[in-house]
């Protein structure tokens, strides 16, 4: 049987370290069960860098990243390329393998790019609680019920796509949201639908465009 590359799911800190660790044996991948009950063996994670230690022999070094939500720390033994040219106060897409020791879960860094464009945290953010909401966790609403609820999802979605073919190079989250007028949360799962419709599109990150 060919090994098949675990998916990096995009997670919360607090859904991982809150989450209960599955240990595996062999080829089989162990993971973390999350509160939202998603099996999470390598994991994506938009964090700020709080600390940062390297080893004298350079065979160690570690991270920790703090995204609101809670703090993780990121591992690695002997191949440090990951982590060496981070520094404290980067804002860092972290993608790595999950793992746990003595009841410590924490991240191996295989990727660390580092981010520029708070529009890019933002849309993270928005992902992560559009997530949420359809979960019915806490901090989401749920799914939509109600005419009223639903009158007004409308209205959102006429107000954004308004907004968004009046930008001929594309608009920015941020700049979306402000000129939208409406609540962060009720834009971002109207973003969210019009990007899986495919009606819109990111033509770079943190900026929207109609197709």
């Amino acid at each position: 049987m060919p090994f098949e590359r675990q998916t990096a799911r995009k997670v919360r800190i607090a859904d991982i370290v809150t989450g209960d660790f599955v240990k595996k044996e062999g080829m089989e991948s162990s993971y973390v069960v999350t509160p939202l009950k998603e099996k999470v063996a390598r994991a994506r994670i938009l964090a700020t860098v709080v600390s940062k230690f390297m080893s004298d022999d350079k065979n160690f070094a570690s991270i920790t990243l703090d995204d609101s939500t809670g703090t993780i720390q990121g591992k690695v033994w002997k191949e440090l390329k990951p982590l060496e040219k981070v520094a404290v106060g980067d804002l860092v897409d972290v993608i790595g393998k999950v793992r746990e020791y003595e009841g410590d879960i924490y991240v191996v860094p295989e990727i660390v790019t580092s981010i520029k464009d708070p529009n890019i945290e933002l849309m993270r953010k928005l992902e992560l609680l559009s997530k949420m909401k359809k979960s019915g966790e806490p901090g989401g609403k749920g799914k939509a019920s109600g005419e009223n609820e639903k009158t007004g999802e409308e209205e959102i979605r006429k107000k954004v796509i308004s907004i968004i073919e009046g930008s001929k190079d594309g608009i920015k989250y941020s700049e979306l949201i402000t000129k939208a007028g409406f609540p962060e949360e009720q834009i971002e799962p109207v973003i969210n639908e019009l990007l899986g419709e495919g009606i819109c599109y990111e033509p770079t990150p943190g900026k929207i465009k109609k197709i």
